[in-house]
């Protein structure tokens, strides 16, 4: 079950080889049914605008970034050296630490319109672009990866482990460089860190638990095995839906790709016909090129959606480079030029990494 998809050490250090002020939260959960408290059969139904509702309503945002807010983020993941890793493992986007075009290609480029869970996705971006740190760029998302050096773990010494900080907000896990944040949108509002039965620690909304495995709208809601806490996840918060994979025998309900359980290991991008495949280390998330008149291209690595009229790409030479503060991109097929100074940066002619804003 999904609900684990943090626990293997192993894991999370090789997903985390991929690419840490003020604590700036994202608490917003959109359009989820919500458990009751005790773990009964209310429920609460959050009146608020979920992915199907903003179809119905119109096309949503080209992306889920505007170019200026997507610079500020894409300048963060080229800062921070963890970021990109944690991003990819909380909700399922590939921004990209090397190629700067690529990374705002993914945020302020069109999104295909039945992308489950676009608009948490987007306003937990939108809550990166708030911050000025890697530490509160990375307190919006579900989960954070940092370096054995972290100030958090460090002053703990070699035999910190598991722990609640922040008032319960956060679950710092030194043993393994990463922390949950309980206030992201992800997890169930009003869940805090807890320490269950067998010593876990665990972003919970009760200390026991007497709840079959359910679904409640996108909630996965769960009694946690051994710890026996009660926890709930936001399927949709990376892509996902909530439901019993009709490829599983076992009945009962997960975060899964739309109807069917699809496990991967090897975190990154690929084409399965004309969907954009993003494995975040667990399982694959989708993003449906066909449904806004593309396919899937993986012609230069990385795939992503292209479309026939597209007039760039983000692997030409002729983008990703500094003229005075500006910068030139290629966003959605399409060129554009950005001043950084506009956001309080300059342009940072490429070495290692590409030109980018920072």
């Amino acid at each position: 079950m999904r609900r684990r998809w943090r626990a293997s050490a192993a894991v999370l250090v090789a997903v985390a080889s991929l690419g840490v002020g003020a604590v700036v939260s994202c608490t917003t959960f959109d359009g989820v049914t919500l458990p009751s408290g005790d773990g009964g059969d209310d429920t609460t139904v959050v009146d608020a605008p979920s992915n199907d509702a903003d179809a119905e309503a119109g096309p949503p945002p080209a992306g889920f970034l505007s170019v200026a807010d997507a610079v500020r983020v894409c300048s963060l993941v080229f800062r921070c050296p963890f970021l990109a890793s944690s991003v990819l493992q909380s909700i399922a986007v590939p921004v990209d630490s090397l190629d700067y075009s690529l990374c705002m290609h993914w945020l302020a480029g069109p999104i295909p319109p039945d992308r489950v869970g676009f608009a948490v996705q987007a306003q937990t971006f939108a809550c990166m672009a708030r911050g000025t740190t890697c530490e509160q760029a990375a307190s919006c998302l579900a989960i954070e990866y940092f370096g054995p050096t972290d100030p958090r773990c460090a002053d703990a010494g070699p035999e910190a482990g598991e722990s609640c900080q922040d008032d319960g907000g956060t679950v710092l896990h030194c043993d393994s460089d990463y922390a949950l944040h309980c206030g992201s949108a992800y997890y169930a509002p009003g869940s805090q860190c807890m320490q269950g039965d067998d010593g876990t620690h665990w972003c919970s909304l009760n200390k026991s638990c007497n709840t079959s495995t359910q679904c409640l709208g996108t909630l996965l809601d769960y009694c946690a095995a051994g710890s026996n806490l009660h926890e709930a996840v936001n399927c949709a918060y990376d892509g996902y839906t909530c439901a019993v994979p009709i490829n599983d025998d076992s009945g009962l309900p997960d975060c899964i790709t739309g109807s069917l359980s699809k496990p991967c290991n090897a975190a990154g991008t690929s084409c399965s016909g004309d969907v954009v495949e993003v494995c975040d280390g667990f399982d694959d998330s989708e993003f449906d090129c066909a449904a806004m008149g593309g396919t899937c291209s993986a012609k230069n690595g990385p795939a992503l959606c292209v479309r026939s009229d597209d007039a760039c790409t983000p692997f030409d030479k002729d983008v990703n480079q500094c003229s005075g503060t500006a910068i030139s991109l290629c966003i959605g097929g399409h060129k554009q030029t950005f001043d950084c100074a506009t956001v309080g940066l300059s342009c940072i002619p490429g070495g290692a990494a590409s030109g980018h804003c920072g």
